[in-house]
């Protein structure tokens, strides 16, 4: 009898004390960010891409000056005698390992550029993920990209706040651009 109430005693403590800790143990807090979303919703995203795209523009039109000469250099080759083409035939391959350079050294350029915002715009966003999910005592936060199932009820989705706290953030470091710019003055 003195053993069942000693083991009953047992059993109670460590139910208690067990109890006890589950208490003390932090509730687990999932969330989820939809990281390109959050990139394709990034005012800065919008903005470099809007200007990647109208450099690029510009460089095609470049490019495509490059290309009318070097065609109109081809008909003039073609309608003069033979003697007279060999100093425009080396001309024209002049050219055209400039076109070829020309080209390769935009391709270069532009993929040097965007990978650089590209790399500053996702630290952003995963300094923002970080900030946004310590503030709300998250203990993981996933991509959503590569999860096949996700319980939506079960989880926090921060994307929307990580885009408005992103633009917010953009919006004012714009700001404080414009008001640094010195003012210009009137021309009389």
């Amino acid at each position: 009898m003195k053993n069942n109430t000693l083991l009953l005693l047992a059993a109670v403590i460590l139910f208690m004390s067990s109890a006890a800790l589950a208490a003390e143990k932090p509730a687990l807090r999932m969330g989820f960010t939809d990281t390109e979303r959050i990139m394709l919703a990034s005012l800065e995203y919008k903005e470099i891409d809007r200007e990647a795209r109208y450099k690029i523009e510009l460089k095609e039109e470049e490019g495509q000056i490059k290309l009318d000469e070097l065609k109109k250099l081809a008909n003039e080759i073609s309608e003069l005698s033979e003697e007279k083409r060999k100093p425009l035939i080396r001309e024209y391959r002049r050219k055209q390992e400039e076109l070829a350079t020309f080209q390769q050294q935009t391709k270069d350029e532009v993929l040097e550029r965007q990978s650089v915002d590209l790399k500053r715009i996702a630290n952003k966003i995963k300094r923002t993920i970080e900030t946004i999910s310590r503030d709300m005592n998250m203990t993981i936060v996933f991509d959503l990209k590569p999860i096949l199932y996700l319980d939506r009820t079960q989880v926090t989705d921060l994307t929307d706040k990580v885009i408005e706290t992103l633009n917010k953030s953009y919006e004012s470091e714009k700001q404080r651009l414009r008001d640094k710019m010195p003012v210009p003055k009137r021309i009389k």
